[in-house]
């Protein structure tokens, strides 16, 4: 068994940790086993990152051979008692359940018992269609933030790596195997300023302004969109644009501003009665008219409305809405959850921030990839 110490006065603390807990108390951890199957393989390495004074330092548990399973173990369920938080890239599917299922079978106590979980994946999760549409693996985190890594492999391609290496005990080979894990516990520690994005939900936003703009689509039709600008009061590492079908958002990291881009619509749209008992409809103009203007026409002009047809069209430009900001709401049936408001006659500052608000955390609760959302907004 090797145990491997290394330290990093480069790597500062980037992000608060204080926010989650006493940065000395924090722990960073990352295995390396020969498949997925706890029952069947075998566990080779541990690594550990942790805060020093001068900045961050690494300790791995590495396995000369499968034989030595238990003492990497043991070694490392005396050292992780010296904190209280155990922080990993979705451990809670992977890492924690092996090691949990491990320590059983060799008697030893629970590794984790009175340890606070941090699964900074799971953090990060809120901001997948936000900022990681396509992947949110850490390399693609890492990526994102402009993180450089030495290591080009995955922890699969590592398996026939780490077997050849029991035969020959290669110093390139264990190279190649500390690199790997000795990076993605780093990178845990330097992707946590990713957590700076998860405050935009909450940043207050400020209103700046709206202008329009012309262009011409890639089948040669006139189009209009509006460019809403808004302030935020929030920091973050790095600008970010994300798109759905029908909406565009771009934030600047160094004005802390947020534009957000709507298509207009000039179209005609129906706007609802609730009311719609006081109402007829007069299937020959497809509108519906108050029961007391009704009655004064011929009684085979006009029909009892429903919910369905007490409406009545306007022809106008429209932009979508994510909710009932601005009213009148407009739709083109009352089935159709997609919501518009006249622009710019509807538009109101007093509503702006909050409507600036909901378009930025469309993307914190969407469930699906944008162009798959079952979010009416996103059709």
């Amino acid at each position: 068994m090797q145990i491997i110490d290394r330290s990093y006065n480069e790597y500062k603390m980037d992000y608060p940790v204080g926010r989650i807990c006493d940065p000395d108390k924090a722990l960073f951890i990352d295995i390396e086993t020969t498949g997925l199957s706890k029952e069947t393989t075998n566990l080779y390495l541990i690594g550990c990152g942790y805060y020093t004074g001068d900045g961050f330092a690494t300790k791995l548990f590495f396995a000369d051979s499968s034989t030595e399973e238990k003492q990497i173990l043991l070694a490392f369920v005396d050292f992780v008692r010296n904190f209280s938080h155990l922080f990993h890239f979705n451990g809670t599917g992977f890492d924690i359940p092996y090691l949990e299922y491990k320590a059983a079978a060799y008697d030893i106590p629970d590794p984790f018992e009175g340890i606070t979980q941090v699964d900074i994946y799971r953090l990060c999760k809120p901001l997948r269609y936000l900022l990681f549409p396509d992947s949110m693996k850490q390399k693609s985190i890492e990526s994102f933030l402009g993180i450089g890594r030495e290591d080009r492999f995955n922890g699969g391609e590592l398996i026939e790596v780490y077997k050849q290496y029991e035969k020959d005990r290669s110093p390139e080979l264990l190279h190649l195997l500390i690199t790997h894990n000795r990076e993605d516990v780093i990178g845990m520690h330097l992707i946590l300023p990713i957590l700076y994005y998860l405050d935009l939900k909450d940043a207050p936003l400020s209103f700046e302004g709206y202008r329009i703009n012309s262009y011409t689509d890639y089948n040669g039709d006139e189009k209009e969109e509006v460019l809403f600008e808004y302030t935020m009061d929030a920091s973050f590492p790095r600008s970010f644009s994300s798109k759905t079908e029908s909406m565009y958002v771009r934030a600047s990291a160094e004005n802390k501003t947020l534009t957000v881009r709507l298509p207009i619509y000039r179209t005609v749209l129906k706007i609802y009665f609730e009311n719609y008992r006081d109402y007829c409809y007069i299937p020959d103009e497809d509108t519906a008219i108050l029961r007391t203007i009704a009655q004064t026409l011929p009684k085979d002009r006009y029909q009892r409305a429903t919910r369905t047809t007490c409406y009545q069209n306007v022809s106008a430009a429209f932009v979508k809405q994510p909710d009932d900001i601005f009213t009148p709401v407009f739709r083109s049936s009352l089935k159709d959850k997609r919501k518009y408001f006249r622009f710019p006659e509807d538009f109101n500052k007093e509503a702006a921030e909050r409507f600036g608000r909901e378009l930025l955390n469309v993307f914190f609760t969407m469930k699906k990839r944008p162009h798959l959302s079952n979010s009416s907004f996103f059709s």
